[in-house]
This record gives C-alpha cells, structure tokens and sequence, in this order.
C-alpha cells in the first residue's frame, strides 16, 4: 500500500496537464486541467500554494503545490525554492504522503522535474532521502539518485498488502 502511494504520487506528479498530449485530449473533452503558475517570464512569486484536483471529481483535492517561491524563467521553465508537493488520499486535511525539494526546476519541454539538490519523500510509515529526483511526466518514472537513504517506522503496526 505504501509503495503504491510512492507510484500514485509519481503518476500524479505527471499532471497530465502539463503535457501537451494530455491537454489537448482535455480541450477536447471539455476539462481543463491545465495548470497555470500566474507568473510572468522573470517574475518571482512567493509563498505559492496551487492545488490540484482529480480531473474524474473535480471536488476532490489530490495533490498541493507548496513553494517558498516559484520563478517563470522562460516560456518552459518554472524553478522552484522550497517547493513541498502534498499528495492526498482520503482527507484534504491530512496528507498520505509529502515530498519535499529544496530547489527545483520543471521543464515543459522535456516534461521533467528535478531537484537540484536533497530530495525527501515521507510517508506516514517511511522516510526515503535521495541526493537528487528526477521525474519524466511522459514516461511517469522516477529515479532517486544516491546515495538514497531510507527509513521505515512503526513496522508493528500491520499494513495493507
């Protein structure tokens, strides 16, 4: 269960809105899913927090943008300081799991998002701490690069296959 929050979290990073593809197969549907950081090109917005709801029920929070700041660099790049990424499962009020970049960079072009640096993702029974994350929103992988550290708690506490 705890390793599907990890691809969950991955599948949703990819916020299939930020993908060209995806945004027109949205157009055409009628949903709109894209994802728009009102920043203009060299403009610094502080204290950013942009959610984003499941497109299947537009009333359920999924995942929140949280940065310190978020800086449109060019027509296709965002960097991001302290940028913390909630995913959320069952409540909006308690996040399932956290990851937590301090900078960052998203390239619509290459549809990556990587850290620059330590990269952290926590969840209610596990704490995984890389030295860089790259995320391909085509492919929905994800590589933790090293040294990666992990460690796991409550491991009395039964969980769910």
């Amino acid at each position: 269960m705890r390793c599907n929050r990890f691809f969950r979290f991955a599948a949703c990073l990819a916020l299939s809105a930020l993908t060209a593809t995806a945004a027109e197969e949205e157009k055409e549907e009628g949903i709109s899913g894209e994802v728009e950081i009102p920043v203009s090109i060299g403009q610094v917005l502080k204290g950013m927090r942009l959610p984003h709801y499941d497109k299947n029920k537009p009333d359920k929070l999924s995942l929140r943008f949280n940065a310190d700041s978020a800086e449109r660099t060019s027509e296709t790049e965002f960097n991001f300081r302290g940028l913390r990424i909630e995913v959320f499962e069952e409540s909006p009020d308690q996040a399932a799991l956290e990851v937590v970049l301090n900078d960052a960079v998203f390239d619509r072009t290459t549809n990556k998002l990587k850290s620059i640096d330590r990269a952290k993702i926590k969840g209610e029974q596990f704490e995984i701490i890389g030295r860089q994350l790259e995320f391909d929103a085509k492919t929905r992988n994800s590589r933790l690069q090293g040294p990666v550290f992990m460690t796991i708690t409550d491991l009395d506490k039964p969980t769910n296959p």
